[in-house]
């Protein structure tokens, strides 16, 4: 079990992960607000060849996956505060180190939003919105001051019901599906297309640079972490083909592009009579949902607070975060409309290009270039 300690001058040591609650903190993060719209847009841009763009931005993502392992495991005890400062300097770092805070700050945020609109609209018509987004933020902060090595069991926890409930469901949704709907399976004039589509699918795999905030002990996360990490982006990858294969299956490529939330609404069309405690899922479905975004909002969360931390080292752990819940309560209302939401939401899967790929990269290549994997042995 990681243990979290403090030097001398009273700051936070980096905590580490077992190999296994790693991958399911990816799990986690990835695996969250983006599915509910996720068959409508790999369907919009890909038709039923959907299932090869999300194997391709699958194979793209185990490789930006490796990226990262690969910084955290050559660093080992470092998260990217302490290796961006030593490849980059310091200046460098702060630009870096400003995206991410405010990449997650706003992501969890959003996420708390659309998530209480979600269940406004579903299950609780009659309470209002600020209300909802104070309980799953209460709930976020305790899981917070828990710190990461709480948040990765949760996730473990977690992540094993997600599965589990994704993949009955999902295969419970194709026995109501036809066949014809998946078809072309492929068609190789619209190779261009597929490819083309890649760059819309890779966005529900993004999540991964929470990778960054994790410090590796390699006495716990031995070289089989890279094994991990890739097998559950590739997992996830599966998961999603079927998810969207599922969606396909019942309503059709034409169908399925009028929803925003064609996930969602798959689901309510189906009823399975055959299964008496399965005939209405899509309750059950949104506890499962739920979870998820409880997991992502959470990783999110620490994630900011965490970098902050590296900056605010004068400041108490648990007020940061009580300031930073604070503050994002009082965000989370400033867009007046869900479609405001969604155009943040937008805007910010862009800005995941930038945390996910292009900074890691940049890091990945000087420490290359530099050599600190040979002086790391």
């Amino acid at each position: 079990m990681g243990i979290i300690k403090l030097n001398g001058g009273g700051e936070w040591m980096n905590e580490s992960l077992t190999n296994r609650q790693i991958a399911f903190i990816i799990f986690g993060i990835v695996v969250g607000y983006g599915v509910l719209g996720l068959p409508k847009n790999v369907t919009e841009n890909a038709g039923t060849g959907g299932w090869f763009s999300l194997l391709m931005a699958t194979g793209i993502t185990i490789i930006f996956t490796y990226m990262i392992t690969y910084l955290g495991y050559v660093h080992e005890h470092k998260t990217i505060y302490e290796y961006s400062n030593m490849l980059v300097g310091k200046y460098i770092t702060f630009i870096f180190m400003l995206i991410y805070i405010i990449y997650y700050f706003m992501l969890f945020t959003m996420i708390i939003r659309m998530a209480s609109e979600a269940i406004k609209l579903t299950v609780l018509i009659k309470t209002p919105v600020w209300a909802l987004c104070s309980l799953f933020l209460s709930v976020v902060y305790y899981a917070v001051i828990k710190r990461l090595e709480v948040i990765g069991r949760i996730c473990e926890i977690y992540g094993l019901i997600i599965i589990i409930g994704y993949i009955v469901i999902h295969l419970a949704v194709s026995t109501q599906g036809k066949l014809i709907n998946l078809k072309p399976f492929f068609v190789v004039e619209d190779i261009q297309s597929y490819l083309k589509a890649t760059l819309v699918t890779i966005f529900p795999f993004l999540g991964i640079e929470i990778l960054t905030i994790i410090s590796f002990d390699k006495k716990k996360n031995n070289k089989r972490i890279f094994k991990y990490t890739a097998l559950m982006v590739g997992f996830i990858g599966i998961l999603y083909i079927l998810i969207v294969e599922s969606c396909i299956s019942v309503m059709g490529v034409d169908g399925i592009v009028h929803y925003k939330d064609a996930l969602f609404a798959t689901i309510r069309r189906v009823d399975i009579k055959s299964l008496e405690f399965l005939e209405r899922i899509d309750g059950i479905f949104l506890i499962i949902w739920i979870m998820g975004m409880f997991c992502t909002a959470s990783i999110e969360a620490y994630g900011s607070i965490f970098l902050m931390s590296k900056w605010f080292k004068n400041i108490h752990f648990n007020l940061l975060a009580f300031i930073v819940i604070l503050l994002s309560f009082i965000v989370c209302h400033i867009p007046k409309t869900v479609n405001d939401v969604e155009k943040i939401m937008d805007y910010l899967s862009y800005g995941t290009l930038v945390a996910a790929g292009f900074i890691p990269a940049t890091l990945f290549l000087i420490t290359k270039v530099k050599k600190y994997d040979k002086k790391t042995k």
